[in-house]
């Protein structure tokens, strides 16, 4: 190296730490068109022997999160959209071809996107995907113009609509339909150097909710041309790990990630009464319709011997209306005549023990009782609320492992679905400052890289 090749790439270098330093100018290192691609490489440190039974370095690789721009719909302008991402932290936009508020008129995605890209350029960043419109079909309206101008432009991976079930029909011969759609798709991406991604969006009736039914269509096709938009919102649904046993069968065909995270909670509708039991309305209605424990009549008669006859023995709880020293016959227990009751040794006694009508029961009532509500017992009542990421269902060092295995290398990006101040909702207007709607989202990325870093895998954000 000449003297002055030397000071070039010291001073660059120098340079490049300062940018590195300053958290604004962060993310300019992460995009492929950033810093990395522009600055000459330094020369390699020359390798050092491994020494005895010292651990082994994981290979480090780099991944790129982008900024989806579906939540910075209230940014119009694409230098400001640009300038967004990167106080996000992220090194690539994925934009939205949709109609308005999308940031790029579908009719006119020719004329739009290219200048869109080349704005995202300058700042550094990457467009490597797309998010397009609910189409499932290659003959949509402007689906083959999107795709053209995507090859054009690098954007080399998009996601559209979501098939569903017809849950009335047999599945199998539904998803052989999809799978000559499917066909239709990877000729266009082959024309075009494209990717078409299917978001794993959940529900029973979601085509690729369960993974298995879409890898039974993509299993003829080359991943370079068709493959999962894997949602880790949508497969933390899947219970406890059962997320990682599909990711890994879908392999290779994982080539794009939507990050998110969320919770559950329950609401079976109760009011205070914490269970199936119907609340206190079940005994009010029962007394109002009659009956109820009657006055006990009497005191108890001692009674004298069987066959005695009235009056032969003092009865110490005499009826009342009887003569003085009168006791109850036959030894029964002394109670108002015709209330009834049965002697202890003498059988039925006129004088017995009585209960006055017993407990009403106000009429016939369904058995068993209905379960309270439409939810209890039934499944109900559960809802999965999107929650920032790091605090609910998604195991993000767990996913760093099973993106390291898979050996994932596609493009990825934050969605923000919880309450932010309406850029969950790809609102064009913000209900929160923007310095509180950027800090969430930018806590959210930060907390992804961190557990990637944590994680021991080697990867990177």
């Amino acid at each position: 190296m000449d003297r002055r090749e030397f000071l070039h790439t010291g001073i660059l270098a120098t340079l490049v730490g300062k940018v590195l330093s300053d958290p604004p100018s962060l993310l300019r290192s992460y995009g492929e068109a950033g810093l990395a691609a522009q600055t000459p490489s330094a020369p390699p440190a020359p390798a050092q022997p491994a020494q005895p039974g010292a651990a082994t370095a994981p290979p480090q690789r780099r991944l790129i999160m982008d900024a989806y721009t579906r939540h910075l719909h209230w940014l119009r302008n694409p230098d400001e959209i640009a300038e967004a991402a990167i106080e996000l932290t992220c090194g690539g936009v994925n934009p939205t071809i949709q109609a308005y508020p999308g940031h790029i008129d579908p009719a006119k995605v020719a004329q739009e996107l290219p200048p869109f890209v080349k704005t995202m350029q300058k700042h550094g960043l990457r467009v490597k995907q797309v998010r397009g419109g609910n189409a499932t079909d290659v003959s949509a309206p402007n689906l083959e113009a999107m795709v053209a101008t995507c090859g054009q432009v690098g954007a080399t991976h998009y996601w559209i609509g979501t098939d569903n079930y017809d849950l009335t029909k047999p599945i199998l011969p539904q998803l052989d339909a999809i799978k000559r759609k499917v066909e239709q798709f990877v000729k266009l991406n082959q024309k075009h150097g494209t990717t078409l991604m299917y978001h794993t969006r959940a529900g029973a009736n979601s085509v690729g909710a369960v993974v298995w039914d879409l890898l039974y269509v993509f299993k003829d096709f080359d991943p370079k041309h068709v493959g999962f938009h894997w949602d880790t919102g949508h497969m933390s649904l899947h219970g406890g790990s059962m997320w990682e046993l599909l990711m890994r069968t879908a392999g290779p065909y994982v080539v794009g990630m939507g990050w998110k995270d969320r919770g559950w909670e329950q609401n079976l509708g109760f009011l205070g009464e914490g269970g199936p039991y119907p609340g206190p309305q079940g005994a009010a209605a029962a007394a109002a319709a009659g009956g109820g424990r009657a006055g006990r009549g009497g005191g108890r008669g001692r009674g004298g011997a069987p066959g005695a006859a009235p009056g032969a023995a003092a009865g110490a709880g005499a009826p009342a209306g009887n003569p003085p020293g009168a006791g109850a016959p036959a030894g029964g227990r002394g109670g108002d005549p015709g209330e009834g009751g049965e002697g202890r040794e003498g059988g039925p006694s006129p004088f017995g023990r009585g209960r006055g009508g017993g407990r009403g029961r106000g009429g016939s009532r369904e058995f068993p009782l209905p379960l309270a509500g439409n939810t209890f017992a039934r499944g109900g009542g559960w809802s999965s609320p999107m929650v920032p990421m790091g605090t609910g269902l998604v195991d993000i060092f767990r996913y760093a492992t099973v993106l390291r295995d898979i050996g994932f290398d596609g493009p990825m990006e934050l969605e923000a679905e919880y309450a932010n101040g309406g850029a969950q909702n790809a609102a064009d207007k913000l209900t929160l400052p923007r310095a509180q709607v950027i800090g969430n989202m930018k806590r959210d990325v930060l907390t992804i890289r961190a557990a990637f870093q944590q994680s021991g895998t080697g990867l990177t954000i």
